[in-house]
């Protein structure tokens, strides 16, 4: 890729209605002259044809190296942020010991609702088996709008969505998790996974796209 202005793609999709993967392979890029090495900043891959999609966050972070490469008067910049975000621990779930990826929330389109953000739309992956307890345990329930998409209800008033990945993992929203009680934390705890980058399912396209599901 050779651009002199990046432009953001803020789609999870690709034109063609493809879905993109969450990707953090090293890539090198040219941008207005200097060559860009993306190493493990995410950016958005088409599965099929291999082209990448850039989105606003990836965007402001490699026009601020491109600028301070011309700065010095370098012909060069090597972004790794991965770590940065991957280390950092969103406002909504400080407290709380669910494995997540700040990453995926500022680098999935759609899931920054405010500046600063809170974390609160932020995937949790969890093992499928999680949703057994839902499904039969007194004073639980699921109501199953497709194969990828539902929610939970609790007899104590409390209920969230879930959605099911490509890969078969159950996936919630940080924010929807951190007030449930400490038995319900204890029990997502323990069926809790780590992230799987992928959140294309009925549950993204109901809750981000407000696709009528």
């Amino acid at each position: 890729m050779r651009v002199e202005q990046l432009k953001a793609f803020d789609s999870y999709f690709d034109d063609d209605g493809t879905p993109l993967q969450f990707c953090v392979d090293r890539k090198t890029i040219h941008v207005a002259g200097i060559r860009v090495v993306l190493n493990k900043l995410p950016y958005l891959k088409n599965p099929n044809t291999g082209e990448i999609h850039i989105t606003t966050p990836a965007v402001n972070i490699i026009n601020s190296y491109v600028s301070e490469a011309k700065g010095k008067q370098l012909d060069h910049a090597e972004i790794n942020q991965m770590g940065r975000f991957e280390r950092g621990e969103l406002p909504v779930g400080r407290g709380t010991q669910f494995r997540y990826s700040a990453a995926e929330h500022f680098f999935i389109p759609g899931l920054v609702r405010n500046i600063p953000s809170d974390g609160y739309l932020t995937p949790v992956y969890f093992n499928r088996n999680v949703l057994t307890k839902y499904q039969y345990g007194e004073g639980y329930g699921i109501q199953s709008r497709t194969e990828s998409f539902g929610s939970i209800s609790i007899s104590t008033g409390c209920g969230f969505p879930f959605g099911v990945n490509r890969a078969g993992n159950v996936v919630m929203w940080l924010g929807d998790l951190v007030g449930l009680d400490a038995r319900e934390l204890h029990y997502l705890y323990s069926e809790n996974i780590d992230p799987q980058y992928d959140l294309h399912s009925d549950f993204y396209d109901s809750q981000i796209l407000n696709k009528w599901i």
